[in-house]
């Protein structure tokens, strides 16, 4: 089972909490937290601190001793500390702990028991795609499915990459890919690379991709078919430097023995789906040159519009599309 271990979503990060963290942890509480939450334990010990550019921002933790909890369901608590307010940091907090017990892979349900006079957890709940299940002694009570790690239309299916890609992704690097996704300068040292180099490079950086799953900004997918392996692939990243904070850039290649069946728009989608389900984030980018016609094509298929355009490190036209999720 996974350990929960520091994860962004490009605005906050959740961690384990430290000794040093106690004294933020109790200072954190006021009026609100104390009619709601209780007095609170002299020595907290959450199953994650929030934090916020650098500060304890509040908490998130989860438990299974409630006499209510079905076998595989888990309770939810939280807390933002009054100068924090209002940002959003519960609802990310939220969403990034349910990532965390779809890691873990114990439990399947997470719920929310809400005093009915908490007006904003009643509110996150609804923002997090809580449903509600009838209240317990007069409270609203909610439950959401712990979300999937890999997701499937059918057709495709997006899942975590492993080492085994290494040969699907080198053949996925053609002309194509490094035209579009690729600066000038790597096209250059690619191509001047030996194949051995070229594998090795492939190699490293799956290795990377695959110890950072799970600790965010950024998730990269392999996609598949029932009949072929690694047709595409596609990154949701909420740290992306084309991207504002939190907001999740989606980027996407395909196999050049794929191209043309739509699997792509598929792979865009589920990943919307990962983001919205794993994440706070709210809106999608896609940042696309003005001159890649098929990359437009799926921006228009999954519903996004064109807010920004401007010329590029390599100067070719940029547009940067937008939708939300």
């Amino acid at each position: 089972m996974a350990v929960l271990r520091p994860t962004t979503d490009g605005v906050i990060t959740i961690r384990p909490p430290a000794p040093a963290d106690t004294g933020a942890l109790v200072a954190g509480r006021d009026d609100v937290s104390h009619r709601f939450l209780g007095a609170g334990s002299a020595d907290p010990t959450p199953a994650a601190c929030v934090v916020v550019d650098g500060a304890v921002a509040g908490w998130v933790d989860w438990d299974v001793d409630r006499p209510w909890l079905l076998p595989g369901e888990v309770n939810i608590g939280y807390q933002i500390f009054p100068e924090h307010r209002g940002h959003g940091y519960a609802t990310r907090g939220v969403q990034l702990l349910m990532h965390h017990l779809a890691l873990r892979g114990a439990h399947t349900v997470g719920t929310l028991l809400i005093h009915p006079d908490n007006a904003r957890s009643l509110a996150l709940a609804g923002r997090a795609r809580f449903e509600p299940h009838g209240d317990l002694d007069g409270n609203p009570y909610f439950k959401r499915a712990v979300p999937p790690l890999t997701y499937t239309d059918g057709v495709v299916t997006i899942r975590r990459r492993t080492l085994d890609d290494v040969d699907t992704e080198l053949a996925m690097i053609d002309d194509v890919q490094l035209e579009w996704l690729w600066s000038e300068a790597r096209r250059r040292a690619w191509r001047a690379a030996r194949a051995a180099d070229r594998r090795a490079d492939v190699r490293r950086r799956l290795r990377a991709e695959v110890a950072a799953f799970g600790s965010g900004p950024g998730w990269m997918f392999s996609v598949d078919t029932a009949g072929a392996r690694g047709v595409a692939q596609v990154d949701c990243d909420l740290g992306n430097r084309h991207a504002p904070p939190g907001v999740a850039n989606i980027a996407y290649a395909s196999h050049p023995d794929h191209r043309g069946h739509g699997y792509v728009t598929r792979a865009v989608r589920l990943a919307l789906g990962f983001a919205r389900d794993h994440t706070g984030a709210r809106d999608a980018h896609l940042v696309i040159d003005d001159a890649n016609v098929a990359s437009r094509r799926v921006a228009d298929a999954v519903g996004a519009r064109a807010i920004e355009h401007w010329i590029d490190e390599d100067a070719h036209p940029t547009t940067r599309y937008a939708l939300a999720l």
